[in-house]
């Protein structure tokens, strides 16, 4: 049966004022997360701890038929991971040089400027060289250092060549503008001479918030502050390191990653009023990522933690969006070829592999590793709840 003359007259009509329902239906409802999550832009960020390099580490990259040094190796393992995501980063804790003969270790660090070229390689996007080492070298060594990471293609924030260059790092990428900061609470009773602070950030709740209100007004979506602060050795975060983490959020602050304790400590989320819209946010601290990379060989110093962030644009309220996607504990390994950089494999991972390519003894630090890990991590209050995703 063919539709009467009038219906066929109003079926003209209908799809317009479908759309005119849409539309008004729209201009009513506020944004919600669903469409934030929907169509909101992001990036995965990768976050390791300290690369510290001992005169052991450095030794034991030495090529005598090329008389150069080769760190590739040490990264090789965690090399497919730490190029997997779009930005990797990691905390640089030592000078460079090109003058072998002016090599040393702890307490004053030296190394050879080939570890940036390493570092690139095994995928760092960007390195944080504000820390309690940073002036080991004097304001020469920082300059020095920077240079041999520009010449490598890895940029650095933390320290400064020049007075002129910016004391942070933006990254724009996928629709997100985000702003890294590198401070350090300590430097070992060394100081910049007179009219080079500028040479290194130390901290200062002034300077970091006239930063980020400058920042927020170019239109940075998101703040990721690497931290170099508390207690060496001690796996728990203090009161008043708590506090200090607590101020620096309060200032707009959307990530902190700490290092310096050369142990792991917890990761929590946080909420707070957003000083800037009002309304409240969920910023992510790793309180210390431990040791990335050293020749520190006891228990809780000889490992480190990697984590996986996934960072988006909230349309609404305005923000940026936290999400922890891995979070792996790292064990450093030295034998007969050197140093190397593992990732503890989960329990059951280990079990189903029965014919693992680790001898007994790696296998039951693995185990050791993992077991002070999830300790550490699900005890704290407010801390994740388990070591496999998802976490919170």
């Amino acid at each position: 049966m063919r539709p009467s003359p009038l219906l066929r007259r109003l079926s003209r009509f209908f799809p317009v004022f479908a759309l005119l329902v849409v539309l008004k239906l729209g201009t009513a409802l506020p944004p919600s997360v669903g469409l934030d999550r929907a169509v909101a832009p992001g990036i995965t960020l990768t976050a390791v701890g300290d690369l510290i390099m001992h005169m052991p580490v450095v030794k034991s990259a030495f090529s005598p038929q090329d008389q150069s040094y080769d760190f590739r190796p040490v990264f090789a393992p965690l090399k497919a991971e730490l190029s997997a995501a779009d930005l990797t980063v990691g905390v640089l804790e030592t000078s460079l040089t090109a003058k072998f003969e002016q090599l040393s270790g702890y307490p004053r660090f030296n190394t050879p400027y080939q570890l940036a070229e390493a570092l690139c390689w095994a995928g760092f996007d960007l390195v944080f060289t504000a820390h309690n080492h940073s002036l080991d070298q004097g304001v020469d060594g920082i300059i020095r250092t920077l240079h041999h990471l520009e010449a490598a293609g890895l940029p650095a924030t933390g320290t400064r060549q020049r007075f002129q260059d910016k004391p942070y790092y933006l990254v724009e990428n996928n629709g997100l503008k985000l702003a890294f900061l590198s401070y350090t609470t300590i430097t070992n009773g060394l100081s910049t001479p007179p009219g080079k602070r500028w040479a290194l950030n130390t901290l200062d709740f002034h300077q970091i918030a006239g930063q980020i209100r400058h920042l927020k007004a170019a239109g940075v979506d998101g703040i990721i502050l690497a931290l170099h602060f508390g207690e060496e050795y001690v796996r728990l975060p203090s009161t008043a390191d708590q506090q200090l983490c607590r101020r620096l959020l309060g200032l707009g602050v959307d990530v902190i990653l700490g290092s310096h304790p050369h142990v792991i400590r917890p990761l929590e989320k946080v909420v707070i009023t957003d000083a800037f819209t009002n309304y409240p946010k969920t910023c992510l601290v790793a309180y210390s990522l431990g040791n990335f990379l050293s020749n520190q060989r006891w228990r809780y110093s000889d490992c480190g933690l990697m984590i996986t962030l996934r960072l988006r644009k909230k349309l609404w309220p305005p923000g940026l969006e936290i999400d922890l996607l891995a979070c792996a504990p790292l064990w450093v390994n030295r034998d007969h070829r050197g140093y190397r950089i593992l990732k503890v494999p989960p329990p059951e991972k280990r079990e189903a592999t029965a014919t693992a390519p680790f001898p007994a003894a790696v296998q039951n630090k693995f185990r050791e590793v993992w077991t002070d890990t999830e300790a550490i991590l699900t005890g704290w209050p407010g801390g994740i709840k388990q070591m496999q995703y998802p976490f919170f």
